[in-house]
This record gives structure tokens, C-alpha cells and sequence, in this order.
């Protein structure tokens, strides 16, 4: 058993260092883009990118069902079963994209008008658009071999495909506006990084699995109703999770005004490459508890609830704490001290409820691995349309705070109201364990790390980012020994092993 966690947990950090790798991107070019840009045009840019990310609610929940049906297959060696699935998915994705880039020329006609974007801006709006549409058709087409290289547990070649992509995507953003382009030429390296990355991720799934066939013909009809029978309750969670954290933006910018979506978008990036992170964890537990509910092993389920939760919290929680304590501060030295109290004030609003979310985010991995996650769908959707509707209300009287108000108190209901008690039934914790026996440990023991983070805060404010780094650095110890301490088994049996399995490979 513990070589099967120190495998999991092998996966884990592998994706998610290749994970911290693509954030940093996004974090240290993110200032350079807006400051090139302007906040008006860089407001324009986010719109386009929030506006045209629905159309990935086109998947129809593919890629997870993908993620299942072939770790599935791959475990009990019925590749025929497996090739069923991906070609059923192959063959309705090549539709949709169809239909993707049908839909972005729609957008792209309607965009400057309904955002009010400056006439001198309007053309370029729509032109990213289109780009940003067919790099979205892309995805859904050629994202089927990169589902299947999550389904083996290859997160090491995952992060190693991304490398020679992003280093495109970087290269050609900062070439393009250091020679005076702007938004369009953004658009343009994005479809060329997101072509690549897709290209060679169908290369390196025919590598892995050769015996998976894919085929173009119209699929059985008992294998599209097993493939959308799981689907349909992914694609309800896809639509939440597009209504939680894509809608925001559109409403500040409809509501509010163009230019407030920028201030809106600086505190929701920082949410957003945590939540990053935090995916790049739980999506490797995924096909491990399909693998293990197809060999019948209910006791790592259970294990891996509670080693998932805790690793996450461990993970999450110094983030977090900062960015609700210190998050002001830290968007001055980032982005500019003119957006560190608007964007700071949003920040806390939206970072609060994703300490519970990032808790529960094992078991939602779990419930999509062992195919129970039908109840968690319809709650992701009251979520997602209640917070819909209360950001609409609330950005009337309160602005982007309202907005921000809009996503924290659904968001606080599901995950302390419905989580816990649905836990029980996927892994038998009582609600009780799950708070008291899993939860509580980790965020009793980063009181200290909260108190001391307030108090450099206060008493010793940063005056440049090299400075506010070394005093997380300096403080994080005090949240890394109370961790040690109440953790020392679990660290001492599977994280330590790991970590020298690594540093070994890398010698």
C-alpha cells in the first residue's frame, strides 16, 4: 500500500511543479501585458478571454468521462472498451468544434457592442476573439489524447509536453508587445502555444497506450449512452464552475464598467492560479480512485480522502493566508499601488471560501473517479446560478465588492453545508470525522502562521517584491513545524520517501 501512495504522491508533485511552472508564467508576465497594454485594452483582453471560455462548456463533460473510461480499461487491459470510449468522444468533439468556431464568429460580431469596447479597440476585440475560438476548437479536438495521457498517470510527461509550448507562448507575447502590438497578436501566440502543446500530446498518447484505436465512424449507441451517462453530470459541474469563476468578469463588465474589470480580474487571477495549483494535486486522484474502486480496494479510498485533504490544506493554506492577510500589499508591489485597495479588497471577499473548497477538493476528485458525483453536480449548479444572480444584485449596490460578495456566500453554503455530509458517502467518514478528524488538525495549525503573517503586515510593511517573498519565507517556518508536528507519520512514511525518489531521478 504505501508504494501505491508513493506513487500518487510522486504524481502529485510532478504536476503540480510543472503546474507552479505555468503559473509563474502567467504571474511575471501578467504586469508586463498590463502595464503594455493599459488598463482599458488589458480589461478588453480579459473579457475575451472570460466570454469565449463558455464555449468549453461545448465539451459536454468529454474529457473527464474520458479520464475514466480509459483508466479504467487500461487497469483491466479491455482496450477494446477503452478505444469505444475515446472514439465516442472523438467522434461528437469533432462536431462540436464545428459549432465552437460557428459560435465565436457570433461573439466576435456582437462583442464591442455589447461591452461598450473604444471604437479603436473593436476591431482588434473581435479579431481575438476568432483566435481565441479556434484555439478552443483545437482544445476540443486534440484534447481527447491529452485526457489520455492523464488516464495512464503520466503527469511527468504532461508537464514536460507543456515546457516547449509555453516557452512559445512567452517568447512571442513579449516580442509581440515590445514591438507594439497588441491584443490580437496575444490571441495569435496562445492558438500557436495551444496547437503545439496538442500536437504533441497526441504524439506522446500513441507512445504510451498503442493498443488504443481511434476511430471516426459514428460510435454504438451503447457506448455514446455509457460515455454521456457519466458526462452529463460533469458537463452540470463544468457549467458551475463556468458560472463561478468566468461570470464574474462578464458581469463587472456589463454592470460595472470595462475598466473595472481589471481591477476585478487582478484579485481573480490570484485565486485562480491557487485554484491552478490546487487542480494540478487532486486531478492525480482521480484515475487512482477509479483504479482503485475497479480492484475493489474501498480502504484507499478512504486513504487517500484523508492523505488528499491533508496534503492540499498543507498546500493551500499558507497561499491563502497570505493573500487574505497580506493580498493589498502584495497586488501594490505586483500590479501597482493605484489597484491595492480595490483589488486587494475583492481578494479577501474571494480567497475566504476557497479554504473550504480546496478541503473538499479530494472528494469532488473522488466522486468523478468512482462515477458518484451526479448529487455534487446539481449542487454545483444552484451554486453557480445562485452566485450568478446575487453578483448581478449585488454589483448594482456595491460594485466589484458585490460582485465578489456574489461568489463568497453560495460558495460558503455548498462547502460547509453539502460537502461533509456527502463525503460519507463516497468514503463512510461521518461529517463529524470529516471536520473534526480531517479539516481541524491543519487549520488549527495555521493560527500561528496567520498571526504572524498579520503582525509583519502591520509592523513591517514590504517595500518591493524580493522583500515581501523573503518574509513569507522567513514566516513559513512557523507554519511548516505545528504541519511537521501534528503530520510527522504520514510525512515520515510517504512524503520524505518521495521527495528522495526524486532528487535521486534528477541525479
Amino acid at each position: 500500500m504505501q508504494l501505491r501512495v508513493r506513487h500518487i504522491a510522486r504524481n502529485v508533485v510532478l504536476n503540480w511543479l510543472g503546474t507552479i511552472a505555468n503559473m509563474a508564467v502567467g504571474f511575471f508576465l501578467s504586469p508586463f501585458v498590463l502595464h503594455r497594454l493599459g488598463y482599458i485594452a488589458y480589461g478588453v483582453w480579459v473579457l475575451a478571454v472570460s466570454v469565449v471560455g463558455y464555449l468549453n462548456l461545448l465539451d459536454l463533460g468529454m474529457q473527464s468521462s474520458i479520464i475514466r473510461f480509459v483508466s479504467q480499461g487500461y487497469t483491466k487491459r479491455d482496450h477494446e472498451s477503452a478505444s469505444d470510449a475515446v472514439s465516442a468522444a472523438l467522434w461528437v468533439r469533432l462536431q462540436i468544434s464545428a459549432v465552437a468556431i460557428l459560435f465565436s464568429c457570433i461573439i466576435a460580431l456582437v462583442f464591442p457592442r455589447v461591452f461598450k469596447v473604444p471604437a479603436n479597440l473593436a476591431r482588434d476585440a473581435q479579431e481575438a476573439v476568432l483566435l481565441i475560438g479556434a484555439a478552443t476548437a483545437v482544445t476540443m479536438t486534440l484534447g481527447v489524447t491529452g485526457a489520455v495521457v492523464s488516464a495512464l498517470n503520466r503527469y511527468d510527461l504532461q508537464n514536460y509536453i507543456g515546457l516547449g509550448p509555453t516557452a512559445i507562448r512567452v517568447i512571442g507575447i513579449v516580442w509581440a508587445l515590445r514591438t507594439g502590438h497588441g491584443i490580437v497578436a496575444i490571441a495569435m501566440c496562445e492558438f500557436i502555444a495551444t496547437l503545439a502543446n496538442r500536437l504533441l500530446q497526441m504524439w506522446i498518447a500513441h507512445r504510451l497506450y498503442p493498443e488504443l484505436r481511434y476511430r471516426l465512424t459514428r460510435p454504438q449507441p451503447e457506448t455514446l449512452r455509457k460515455v454521456w451517462s457519466y458526462s452529463f453530470y460533469t458537463f452540470l459541474v463544468t457549467v458551475a464552475v463556468q458560472l463561478v469563476y468566468q461570470t464574474d468578469n462578464v458581469v463587472v463588465g456589463a454592470f460595472v464598467s470595462l475598466g473595472a474589470v481589471t481591477f476585478y480580474s487582478i484579485a481573480n487571477s490570484l485565486c485562480r492560479y491557487t485554484t491552478q495549483i490546487i487542480s494540478a494535486m487532486s486531478g492525480t486522484f482521480m484515475p487512482a480512485a477509479s483504479s482503485y474502486e475497479a480492484a475493489g480496494e474501498a480502504r484507499r479510498l478512504e486513504l487517500l480522502f484523508r492523505n488528499g485533504t491533508r496534503a492540499m490544506m498543507m498546500v493551500s493554506l499558507p497561499v491563502l493566508i497570505t493573500l487574505i492577510i497580506r493580498g493589498s500589499s502584495f497586488i501594490g508591489l505586483w500590479m501597482g499601488p493605484q489597484y491595492a485597495h480595490p483589488s486587494g479588497v475583492v481578494l479577501v471577499i474571494l480567497a475566504f471560501p476557497l479554504i473550504f473548497a480546496y478541503a473538499n477538493q479530494t472528494a469532488s476528485a473522488i466522486a468523478f473517479g468512482i462515477e458518484k458525483h451526479k448529487m455534487m453536480a446539481f449542487w454545483a449548479i444552484g451554486e453557480g446560478v445562485t452566485n450568478l444572480i446575487l453578483s448581478i444584485v449585488l454589483a448594482h449596490w456595491y460594485g466589484i465588492y458585490g460582485v465578489a460578495l456574489g461568489t463568497l456566500i453560495p460558495s460558503l453554503i455548498a462547502q460547509l453545508g453539502f460537502w461533509p455530509r456527502y463525503i460519507s458517502k463516497l468514503v463512510g467518514l461521518s461529517a463529524f470525522d470529516v471536520v473534526w478528524g480531517v479539516w481541524w488538525p491543519t487549520l488549527a495549525g495555521s493560527v500561528p502562521f496567520a498571526a504572524a503573517s498579520w503582525l509583519v503586515d502591520i509592523h513591517f510593511p514590504a517595500h518591493s517584491m524580493i522583500h515581501f517573498v523573503l518574509q513569507v519565507i522567513a514566516t513559513l517556518p512557523v507554519f511548516l513545524l505545528p504541519m511537521m508536528i501534528i503530520f510527522r507519520k504520514f510525512l515520515r512514511d510517504n512524503v520524505l520517501p518521495t521527495i528522495k525518489q526524486l532528487f535521486a531521478a534528477m541525479a
